[in-house]
Parts: C-alpha cells; sequence; structure tokens
C-alpha cells in the first residue's frame, strides 16, 4: 500500500505507537544509548514520553464508536444535499426564473438546511463524557460555523419575504450563505478526522472501491461475482487526473460450480454421432493462468437404416482426464477474452484422436472460454461495479488469474481512467455515500 493511501487516524496511531516503543525497551532494562552502564536504562531527550501517551489516550478517547460512524456518513449526505440545494437556487437566480421557481427552490433550501443543522446537534449530544471533553474545542467550532449559519440563513429568509425573488440583495445573500454553509462543512468534517472517521476527499490521491456483488445466470444456476479494487492517481494534467484501476474479483461460486455448469453445457440426446460427458470438473487456482481439470466420458455411435427405422449403436466408449491452461487476455479496445489451450490430454484412442487433432478438442475449448467469459466479464462490466462518476472513459489493459490462498480463485483486472478535478470530487462524494448506506443497518 503506498503511503497515500493510508487513512490520517491510522498514521497517528502508527505515530504513537512508534513514540511509546522506548518506554517499553527502558522498562525492560536494555541500553539505549551509546554510554550508560551495563544493564541500565537511558531515557531517550527526543521524545516527550508523558505526550505521547497523552495523544494516545486522547486517540483512543475520542474514537467514533461503529454506530457513531455510520451516524456521521449519514449526516455528511444531509449537509451534502443542502450544499446541492442551494446550488441549485443559486443557479435559478443567476438565470432569473420565474419567482415561483425560486421560491420554491427557498423553500426546499430552508427544509434541506434545517435537516443538517438538527442531525448535526443530535451527532454532537451524543457524544460520551471522554468525548465532550476530548473535543470540546472542536465542538465550540462547530458550534460556531451552525450559528453563523443560522443566522445567513435567517437573513436569506428575511430578504425573500421583503423583496423580490430577481433581487440583487437576494443573490448576495444566497452567496453569504453558500460560504457560511461552506465552514460548517468543514468543521464538520474536522471534527469526524478527530474522531478517526475517515472519508473521501477530492484531494485524495487514491481511492478504495467498495466491493460490488454481481449475478450471473449461467445454465439455470446463479453465480455471484464480488468485485471490489482502489483507484490510485499516477498522473496530473491541468485540470484532469490520471488514475490506475485495479479490481479483483472472487471466482469462488464459479469454482463450486464449474463442474454442474459444464455438464449442462455437454448433455446431447442420443444421435449418430460422437458425444462427450464431463464427469468432473476442477477449477485450480494459480496465477497468471488458471488450470480446469476435467474427468470426460466419450461415446462413439455409428446409426443403420432399415425399414424406415434408425437404429444406433455404440462402437466405442472411454473414460479420460484432461487438463486445460486457461489464460485471461485483453484485447482492444479493452475487450476481455479467455484463452483455453490444452495442456496435458491423459487418454488413448478415438477419444484421444479426436480431443488433439478432430472437432471435439476444438468444441470442447471453445464451450468452457464461452461459459468462464460469461461470467468473468461480470467483473469487467464498469457500470456495475465502479462509482458512476468513474464509469466513463475507462479503459481495461490487463487481466491476469490469481491465487488468492486457501483453494480460491480471483481474477485481477487493470486498466486506466481519466478525470476531471470535478468528477473526482463528485467520485468521492459517491463514495461516503456509499460508505454510509452499506453501514446503515436495515430497518
Amino acid at each position: 500500500m503506498s503511503h497515500q493511501s493510508v487513512p490520517l487516524p491510522v498514521k497517528r496511531l502508527l505515530l504513537v505507537i512508534l513514540l511509546c516503543m522506548p518506554i517499553a525497551t527502558a522498562q525492560a532494562g536494555f541500553n539505549v544509548g551509546g554510554g550508560g552502564s551495563r544493564g541500565g536504562s537511558v531515557q531517550p531527550t527526543a521524545v516527550n514520553q508523558t505526550d505521547s501517551l497523552k495523544d494516545f489516550h486522547h486517540i483512543m478517547a475520542v474514537q467514533a464508536s461503529s454506530q457513531q460512524a455510520t451516524q456521521f456518513r449519514s449526516l455528511i449526505k444531509t449537509t451534502e444535499a443542502a450544499q446541492g440545494e442551494l446550488k441549485a437556487l443559486m443557479a435559478n437566480l443567476q438565470t432569473a426564473k420565474p419567482d415561483s421557481l425560486v421560491a420554491s427552490a427557498v423553500t426546499t433550501l430552508t427544509q434541506a438546511l434545517d435537516t443538517a443543522r438538527t442531525g448535526n446537534k443530535q451527532f454532537v449530544d451524543g457524544f460520551s463524557a471522554n468525548q465532550k471533553a476530548g473535543l470540546k474545542d472542536l465542538t465550540k467550532r462547530l458550534e460556531k460555523a451552525d450559528s453563523d449559519l443560522e443566522q445567513s440563513q435567517k437573513k436569506l429568509d428575511q430578504i425573500v419575504h421583503a423583496t423580490n425573488m430577481s433581487s440583487p440583495e437576494l443573490a448576495a445573500r444566497a452567496e453569504n450563505l453558500d460560504k457560511m454553509l461552506t465552514e460548517f462543512s468543514e468543521e464538520q468534517s474536522a471534527l469526524g478526522r478527530e474522531m478517526s472517521i475517515v472519508l473521501a476527499t477530492g484531494q485524495d490521491l487514491s481511492f478504495r472501491l467498495p466491493a460490488v456483488d454481481n449475478t450471473v445466470n449461467l445454465e439455470n444456476r446463479k453465480i455471484t461475482v464480488r468485485t471490489a479494487g482502489e483507484l490510485t492517481q499516477v498522473a496530473a494534467e491541468q485540470d484532469h487526473r490520471i488514475l490506475n484501476l485495479q479490481l479483483t474479483a472472487a471466482l469462488t461460486d464459479l469454482q463450486q460450480d464449474i463442474g454442474d455448469i459444464l455438464q449442462a453445457q455437454f448433455q446431447q440426446s442420443a444421435s449418430c454421432s460422437e458425444r462427450v460427458s464431463v464427469r468432473r470438473a476442477m477449477l485450480m487456482p494459480s496465477t497468471p493462468a488458471s488450470v480446469l481439470a476435467l474427468r470426460l466420458h466419450y461415446e462413439r455411435w455409428a446409426c443403420s437404416r432399415t425399414v424406415g427405422q434408425v437404429a444406433a449403436s455404440e462402437i466405442a466408449e472411454s473414460d479420460g482426464d484432461v487438463e486445460m491452461k486457461l489464460t485471461p487476455t485483453v484485447e482492444k479496445p479493452g475487450t476481455l477474452k479467455l484463452v483455453s489451450e490444452f495442456q496435458k490430454i491423459d487418454v488413448d484412442g478415438m477419444m484421444g484422436d479426436a480431443l488433439r487433432s478432430g472437432s471435439l478438442g476444438d468444441d470442447l475449448r471453445d464451450r468452457v472460454s464461452d461459459s468462464l467469459l460469461t461470467v468473468l466479464r461480470a467483473a469487467a462490466d464498469f457500470k456495475a461495479t465502479l462509482p458512476p462518476a468513474a464509469q466513463n472513459d475507462v479503459e481495461l489493459e490487463s487481466a491476469t488469474f490469481q491465487d488468492a490462498g486457501s483453494g480460491n480463485l480471483n481474477i485481477l483486472l487493470q486498466g486506466r481512467v481519466q478525470l476531471s478535478g470535478e468528477q473526482v470530487n463528485f467520485l468521492a462524494s459517491q463514495l461516503n455515500q456509499s460508505a454510509s448506506s452499506q453501514a446503515t443497518p436495515a430497518q
């Protein structure tokens, strides 16, 4: 993990632990300095141990509970909703919308502000005694920002009732309210950071993407693919930022059902031809290509026609084992493919000949590739796996299988996406909203 992707509260906690390490060293009786008597302890002069412990205890005392973290993320959503309503009002004022639309926008904004401020008060009122003491300065600043926001909101309401909707003074009041709401939002964010609640911002250099479950229906079976990943900035060009995309999709469901899927693929009615069925299948994890082990049953039938009737007779039957190497590739323009090739054919006779040089081998490889590719493409479906802000202009560059350990197989997808500064801000907001909705317990 790059140092940019380490959350600030984690960095702080690690720093405190490192600062506290000399205390444990000294207490153990080790000689930490260049001089000093053998077996004695030298107190470090560069680190104030009391301050280190104080910082550590402060972090632990004010740290948010999981319920508070959920509540705070919901709180941020209400503040962002109020900011959105204010932007809409300011846009209406700039384009000289009818008074009725402006009045409606003011009413909606007032409701959104009331919701945000009420939620903020309830959040702070719910602090423990330790949190109230440790966060006293920050809560005072937030209360001041809330008071300024309330006054600015009242002045806007006074102007609305005292003048027409196209008054320049109304636009000026809206701009002032925008400034107060921004300060209110910044103080909220500062409080959240102090409580170790990590939120994404547009200034981040990396963004962790939440896990998404996609379901594929294949041979009357539902295969779930869980995909998660990360976006990491690699370059910035004027107002655009280039980010590397890395997605990891778990293929556990596919591994569990691969036998049933392929058995259904090769079900055939009795006819005059060669037939193959899958008795057993195992998709084994390996990096960067995977291996599919199959136990096959082969039959060769011949037919004769007598007096208008067709008589079928079996002329050959055998079982055998094959292994296929499966390699995901990406072809331009970002199309995911799966190459399958025989790695081992432990079969003799007609079946061996048909697999090595006949159409049976080609048919087996094609059906395996098509079945698995249907599932793999669910992981590469950016409309389903990425937040809306990052779905456009994504270029898939590479794909590899990955041994995830404990017999589990993943597919690793890598690519690039180019986003404007505004899109990155939107991405951060969407990720925070997603975290809030996923953390909120069902009612």
